[in-house]
């Protein structure tokens, strides 16, 4: 999430990041449509790049849900304002790796 989604969704929120998001000024809504879009777009793409070489199979459509769900959580996460408290580029991949371990259940 943080390499597909939240470099474009700095880009995008630059450009295009005229509304803010009300309960964190410092964010956008572009920025944070972007990053949860390209998250799912990257994520995907690498999880068909693995399943191509035979390293798993997935149901591709339970796998869109719960890579959206990832994203989704990611995507809130750094909407947050927690500068002060934890660094996003923290927060969000921990996040993100909790729920995807939840969602695809695999064991910590």
């Amino acid at each position: 999430m943080m390499c597909g989604g939240d470099g474009i969704a700095d880009i995008v929120g630059r450009r295009f990041g005229a509304v803010k998001i009300p309960y964190n000024q410092r964010k956008s809504w572009a920025g944070s449509i972007a990053m949860f879009a390209f998250g799912i777009l990257v994520a995907m793409g690498m999880l068909y790049y693995f399943s191509m070489f035979g390293y798993f199979k997935l149901d591709w459509r339970q796998t869109l849900e719960k890579v959206a769900l990832v994203s989704l959580v990611a995507t809130l996460v750094e909407s947050l304002s927690t500068a002060e408290v934890i660094d996003d580029n923290i927060s969000v991949p921990l996040v993100s790796m909790f729920t995807a371990y939840s969602s695809f259940n695999l064991a910590f």
